[in-house]
């Protein structure tokens, strides 16, 4: 979990912490990001296949041409706020409130769906996620200080520090992190990761996808809780459907840890 209630984002987070470009993060992470868009979307392919999910309507060049003509404006979310921050005009947390407030325009003014009623429960629903959400995050916090204090990860990095293995130490690393996941080891691990050869960019991909990973990893993954308030169904019955897209996620995690290439390529 990540660390700070201030940070919106792990890259953030991650980028104080090991003292590196925020931007160069957000762009090695542009190759990560399309590969996991793409294994979780065949996930989601072949299990509404299975299960017989959607409408069964043949796929029509003109449906895709009139989906995105309506999708446009949503689509310039992400355009706005990386270019945005890649154009150094506001920082990452910055970027949030951009978002919202583009948003809040587009809906009104354009789609003109978000009326006072729309607006006052999406105010509701955000508190009441917020919320639930805020309560796991403080106690993911009160672990990771129990386990600071209790100078468990420091005990852990010195067992690490013995393995002469530099891909072992790698896989150890992967297998820490998605147990612990927390943001909070970046002083501890950087170190041992640059020592047998890691960029510290490619390091902070790792650690997020690893994170994402821990996000959606039952019992207490904090996206399963979003994702019981948002559609009402109960965690147990989300997780239950989970594990296909964490071991393909898992995978891709392989991939960005041993193939530098996919995540500090794209920075030349």
């Amino acid at each position: 979990m990540p660390s700070s209630k201030e940070e919106g984002t792990p890259f953030v987070i991650y980028g104080v912490a090991a003292q590196c470009s925020i931007s160069d993060l957000f762009l090695a992470g542009i190759i990560p990001g399309i590969m996991i868009g793409i294994v979780l979307m065949g996930v989601n392919y072949f299990t509404s296949k299975r299960y017989n999910y959607g409408t069964n309507k043949k796929f029509q060049i003109g449906t895709l041409i009139a989906t995105l003509r309506t999708s446009i404006w949503a689509l310039l979310v992400p355009v706005i706020i990386l270019g945005g921050i890649y154009g150094g005009i506001f920082t990452p947390t910055e970027s949030a409130v951009v978002a919202i407030v583009y948003s809040l325009l587009v809906g009104v003014f354009v789609y003109k769906e978000l009326d006072k009623k729309a607006f006052y429960e999406a105010l509701r629903d955000t508190v009441l996620i917020n919320g639930q959400t805020t309560f796991l995050v403080g106690i993911s916090m009160a672990f990771a200080r129990f386990l600071t204090m209790s100078q468990v990860p420091t005990s852990i990095a010195s067992s690490i520090l013995n393995i002469s293995n530099p891909i072992l130490i790698l896989l150890v690393i992967n297998i820490f992190l998605l147990i612990v996941g927390c943001v909070i080891l970046t002083p501890i691990l950087l170190p041992i990761v640059t020592g047998i050869g890691m960029s510290p960019i490619q390091f902070g991909i790792v650690m997020t996808v690893n994170l994402a990973i821990g996000f959606i990893t039952p019992p207490y993954g904090c996206n399963l809780f979003f994702a019981s308030a948002i559609s009402g169904m109960p965690v147990t019955k989300i997780a239950a459907k989970i594990l296909p897209m964490i071991l393909v996620m898992i995978c891709v995690l392989m991939l960005l840890t041993f193939v530098p290439a996919l995540s500090i390529g794209i920075l030349g």
